[in-house]
């Protein structure tokens, strides 16, 4: 009994100065950067807001009159060669239009009635956007709002910029390793912190629609890309 009491002693005691005597392993050193990638590239495509606006008396005049002119406006589309799918309806409202007079209760007067309809458009040949919005104007359309450049092939140069993000962090990592007399090694983690997509930005030199009653300046649109990477440190 004797015996086996003093052999578990000597085991435990073995354990237990093993366990002393292991070392935890230091954490892998790390460098953790930034990256951003940027790319511009003209715009093949423009969305636009334009719209008819009548007021009469009546609602019913009112509306007749607007729905004869929207159905010119979108025979105006038709001959443009714009696409049933490139075109929809953004607003449609009938609201009294008031009077500075008051009725008999004091509330102000209706003297008629205002209907808009907004359609907004899809071109997706510049060359024609001039034109397009010349042959609205004269179709009867009295309201056009903001014109928005975009771009077809936006995801392809997302990630052009996804690209010159990660390179962008590699070069800084390798900037900060070499400062302080190490190398950098594989990638441990990347995260994305964000994508920013078209906003107008002007050239210098400003790109004019050619053939176009209404001259217009498309410029160029940008996409930039940020991200997050960690890199192992040797």
């Amino acid at each position: 009994m004797n015996t086996r009491i003093s052999l578990f002693v000597v085991l435990a005691m073995t354990l237990l100065m093993s366990s002393f005597g292991h070392t935890a392993e230091p954490e892998p050193a790390t460098i953790s950067v930034s990256g951003q990638g940027r790319v511009t590239a003209p715009p093949d495509m423009a969305t636009i807001s334009t719209g008819v606006v009548t007021e009469s008396e009546r609602s019913e005049d009112a509306l007749r009159e607007n729905n004869v002119v929207v159905s010119a406006l979108m025979k105006t589309l038709d001959d443009s060669g714009v696409d049933v799918a490139d075109r929809q309806t953004s607003n449609f409202s009938v609201s009294p239009r008031y009077s500075r007079e008051r009725n008999e209760s004091g509330s102000p007067k209706i003297d008629g009635y205002r209907v808009s309809n907004q359609v907004k458009i899809v071109v997706r040949d510049l060359d024609k956007l001039g034109g397009l919005l010349d042959a609205l104007v004269k179709s009867g359309s009295n309201q056009l709002g903001s014109i928005a450049f975009g771009l077809s092939n936006q995801d392809a140069l997302a990630d052009e910029a996804r690209v010159q993000a990660v390179k962008s962090a590699r070069k800084r990592a390798e900037l900060y390793a070499k400062a302080a007399g190490r190398k950098v090694g594989e990638v441990l983690s990347i995260s994305e912190s964000a994508i920013a997509v078209p906003r107008p930005m002007m050239r210098n030199a400003m790109m004019m629609a050619e053939a176009a009653d209404v001259p217009i300046a498309v410029g160029e649109n940008e996409i930039t890309a940020s991200v997050h990477v960690v890199f192992a440190l040797n």
